[in-house]
């Protein structure tokens, strides 16, 4: 069965302004500012280049069969995870 865990990644992010930027300004922004995300999910894979994450999961039976289904998707690459825990 899928583990439940707690992720926190950094996601991109622009900023609100949509304005022209000078050099100097938009590296101060870039510097200062950043988007965290925490999330609780279900771990799907794991693998050398991402994470998937799914923040369902439904399991119904037809005909005796067990079926999981997956929503809310969420792929993440590895390198922007900073933190998480198996729950």
């Amino acid at each position: 069965m899928y583990k439940k865990v707690y992720f926190k990644w950094a996601d991109t992010t622009s900023p609100v302004e949509k304005i022209w930027w000078s050099e100097e300004t938009a590296t101060e922004w870039a510097e200062n500012d950043s988007y965290w995300v925490e999330q609780i999910g279900f771990l799907i894979k794991k693998n050398k280049k991402y994470t998937l994450l799914a923040g369902h999961l439904n399991t119904t039976y037809s005909e005796g069969q067990k079926i999981i289904t997956l929503g809310n998707l969420i792929k993440i690459p590895n390198t922007w995870i900073r933190d998480y825990k198996i729950l």
